[in-house]
């Protein structure tokens, strides 16, 4: 009744305890994802990446700072015209602002938005002008 040891897979490479596979490098399946990491790692140090010139650096940094400044500013939850939390319920108008139940409409918050020249433009698109045959005789 002894266990033979050539059915058993081979133990980790690295010694954890776990079993390993050749197809992984004898090691178990941690160990690997660690060894992946590493190497990956090795090769993006490895790689040089081509230096940037300073003109264009310079530009990046700043549009960057911008970005960083301007995204925490302002968040997203609050009425365009009164300043009230409106949560869950936030109405967003064609305009690209956010109100509450009481602005929701475009008359209550002065919008700016043309819905008319919209609206033209889209019953322009769905229905095309559709002209009379000019010869009276064909039939």
């Amino acid at each position: 009744m002894a266990v033979s040891d050539s059915n058993l897979p081979p133990l980790c490479a690295k010694g954890c305890g776990f079993f390993g596979s050749s197809e992984t490098k004898n090691l178990c399946s941690k160990c690997y994802k660690d060894y992946l990491k590493d190497f990956e790692a090795k090769l993006k140090i490895s790689s040089p990446t081509p230096p940037n010139p300073s003109v264009s650096s310079a530009g990046s940094d700043s549009s960057t700072d911008s970005d960083s400044v301007s995204a925490p500013l302002k968040p997203k939850n609050r009425c365009e015209s009164c300043n009230k939390k409106v949560g869950l319920m936030g109405f967003s108008c064609r305009c690209g602002k956010l109100f509450c139940g009481a602005h929701r409409y475009p008359k209550e918050h002065s919008c700016n938005f043309d819905f008319k020249t919209l609206d033209r433009q889209a019953l322009a698109k769905e229905n095309p002008l559709i002209k009379g045959d000019k010869l009276e005789t064909r039939i």
